[in-house]
Order: structure tokens, then sequence, then C-alpha cells
């Protein structure tokens, strides 16, 4: 046992299908009893948790009700921003200690509020639009201020996609307001901002090669690759500002991931996430530092401490890393083939599966297209990419009919 403080300490968690393996472990290892709660009846933590709970996450009265009844410590919250938005309020309310309040969760997680709220620490906005202007220069992006995933986003090249594109954008936005952007191309980047009593660290950069798009879909990851070569570009020019904004904003203790494009040699932000990602970059991070970020995100729920050691983030990555991301086109899934053994390569550390044999594929271009990710290590990049070569070459995917449903690889450069 880690920490004898948490024992017998009692957690609720919302969603979490994608931190499964590292919720359970932490709790496990500390005596923490798991309360998984949620209406849906399949979800994957109701699967391991000791207590489980079918309830509407977002409704008010139920879960004030559940968390006095069952002397409930904290709460691990990994839904989707849309349930996340929905039940902020009320869960600041019962002062569990959750990592964020309404205020920061609305700048972080706001497009359009992020944007002009950066400014402020001369944090460079893609220029934007009035959709309803004709001064609007296409091409352009549309997306929804609260959602994430690719969900409500199109690009568009004339004034008839954009208003199809408004219209989709207000559909996918919990408040109805959406965000027109100049659609700007360049080298994709990654970083997070990790915070510990009010100290900033930053555990990784990342580039990324993309899937050609599907219709007017953004482009979707093929592969991560760890770490950036535009890192001290990233460094020197955002992370002293972040960490004035974060300053400014009160988060002293969390995570939040932060994706843009580099154009004419900077790092414009297109895109947050003040919560545990969903491409899981903490794993990258555990791996080569040993640094348990969900674990941090659990003590700290029942504590109000973050723990772990975090000295380790202050240094670069010490290998080259790969996030390998299958995607697949719609159908449904007829046959499976080589997973098993890339998962027995002693490159590959981990390999997280989203979709079975039997499972039916809606989102081909799309974030949710992916079957699995596969994390790999290596010594240097161009090790990575043969590694990443060599691996896709082993995965077969077939529909009912015997069609492949493999979407076709990029070329890796």
């Amino acid at each position: 046992m880690k920490n004898k403080s948490l024992n017998g300490k009692r957690l609720a968690v919302f969603g979490a299908n994608n931190v499964i393996a590292e919720v359970t472990r932490f709790a496990n290892e500390n005596g923490i009893v798991l309360i998984s709660v949620g209406n849906a009846t399949d979800a994957c933590m109701h699967k391991v948790s000791q207590e489980q709970y079918y309830i509407d996450c977002t409704d008010e009265a139920a879960v004030k009700q559940l968390f006095a009844e069952k002397h409930i410590d904290g709460l691990l919250s990994c839904s989707s921003e849309a349930v996340i938005r929905r039940s902020i309020g009320f869960i600041e309310d019962m002062k569990l200690g959750f990592y964020s309040t309404v205020h920061q969760w609305d700048i972080l997680m706001n497009k359009q509020n992020f944007k002009e709220f950066a400014s402020r620490f001369n944090i460079r906005k893609i220029p934007d639009f009035d959709p309803a202007s004709p001064n609007v220069i296409f091409p352009v992006i549309v997306k929804p201020v609260d959602n994430g995933g690719s969900f409500g986003i199109s690009v568009c090249h004339n004034r008839q996609e954009l208003g199809e594109a408004v219209k989709y954008a207000k559909e996918n936005s919990l408040c109805g307001n959406v965000l027109c952007e100049k659609f700007i191309e360049g080298d994709y980047f990654q970083f997070e901002i990790w915070r510990q009593n009010g100290k900033s660290y930053f555990p990784y950069t990342k580039e990324r090669i993309f899937y050609d798009a599907v219709g007017d879909s953004p482009q979707q990851p093929f592969a991560d690759i760890y770490p950036s070569s535009s890192d001290d570009l990233i460094a020197r020019k955002l992370y002293a500002p972040m960490t004035a904004m974060f300053d400014e904003l009160g988060v002293d203790n969390g995570s939040c991931m932060f994706q843009g494009i580099i154009q004419n040699g900077y790092p414009y932000i297109m895109d947050t996430a003040f919560r545990l990602s969903g491409g899981m970059d903490f794993r990258v991070v555990e791996k080569d530092k040993g640094v348990d970020l969900v674990g941090s995100h659990i003590e700290y729920a029942l504590t109000g401490k973050f723990g772990g050691d975090f000295s380790e983030l202050k240094k670069p990555l010490n290998m080259s890393y790969a996030t390998l991301c299958i995607g697949l086109k719609n159908g449904k899934i007829g046959k499976i083939k080589g997973l098993d053994k890339v998962s027995q390569m002693p490159v590959v550390y981990s390999l997280f599966s989203y979709y079975e044999e039997g499972d039916e594929m809606k989102y081909s271009g799309l974030f949710l297209q992916v079957l699995c990710r596969i994390f790999l290590c290596g010594k240097d990049i161009d090790t990575v990419k043969r590694y990443i070569a060599e691996i896709t070459r082993m995965i077969e995917v077939y529909d009912e009919n015997g069609n492949s449903m493999l979407r076709d690889y990029p070329v890796l450069i």
C-alpha cells in the first residue's frame, strides 16, 4: 500500500472508460473503495467497482442524496465535457475538493473564452470571424465552443458549407455557441501543463501524423510522436505565459492539455482539455518518469493533495515514444487479427482497445474511429517509426463480408 491515509476511503467515479486500468490499480494498492456512478448499465467501470449506482451523473438531487447516504469521500469525474459542465456547479456546491471550479472550467474549456483570456498573457489568437459577416475569408473551420472529440467540427470553403457547418456546430454545443476561425495549416503540436501546489510542470511535447480527412471533418491522428521536433519553440513561446495564466486562474493542482498548429514560427493553440485527456498521454509519462497522473488526481479527490514526486518532470524524456491509432472505415467488425502478437512485442508497453469483433464502427473520420491505441517506445524517433511500420503490417481488420476495414495509412516521413 502506497498511502495508508487512503485506506478505506470511498471514491465515486463518473465515466473513466479509458483509465480503468490506472484507477483500479491505484485503488487496489491503496485500499480505496471504488463506487461507479452512471446510468449506462454496460459502463466498464460498473464491471470492476465494489459498488454500482445507476443514476444520471447530471441529476443534482440524486447525486447529492447518493453521496450523503453512502458517505462518499471524493469524486473522480472522467466523463465527457458535456457531463462535467452539467454537473460541475453542484459538485462545487458539495465542497468535494474537485480540481476545477465553474469559473476555471468555463475559461479553459470554452474555446472562445479561452482565446480571449489567453490573449491577456500574450498568447496569440487564431483569427476568427462572425459567420454572418460578408467579410469571412475562406477556408474556415467551424466548431462548437464547448465540445471536443471532433464532434460538430467542419472545414468550410464557401458560404453554403458555412451555413450548414454553423447549424451542425450548434447542434453539438451545450450552450449553443460556435466559433468560426481561419483554417490554418502547419505542423501539429501538443503539450500539457501539470500543476502541483502552484508550480508548473511540462512533462512532454508531441507532434502528429494524420490520416486523410473524411468529408468536411478535420484530420484524425494516426501516430503521435514524442517529443515534438518543435519542443524548444513550444517551451520558449508558451510555457512562461501559460504558467502566468494558471497562476491568475488559481489552478494550483491538476492537468490540462493544449494542442495546435505552428505557423510562421508561432505555436497557435486551437483546443484544450482540462481533464484526463482521451489521448492517454499520461501513459507515456508514467512509462518514462514513473509519475502516475491518474493516481495524483485520485489522491487530490480524496485528500486535497495532488500527490506524487514531480521532480523528474523537469527533465526531458529519456526515450522516444509513439502512440499509434488504428483507424477504421464504417461497418460491422467481423474479424481482428494481429493484436495479440503486437501486444507481445518488447517495444509495446501498453495497448488499449475500444472495439471488439461484432461491434459496429459508425465514426470513421472522427476521433472515435480508433480500433485501439498502441503505445510503443524506442531509442530515437527513426527507430520508433520503423516499429510503427512493422506493427501496421501485422494488423488486419475485416467486416462481415471479408472486406478490409482499415483506413489507408499515411506515409511515415
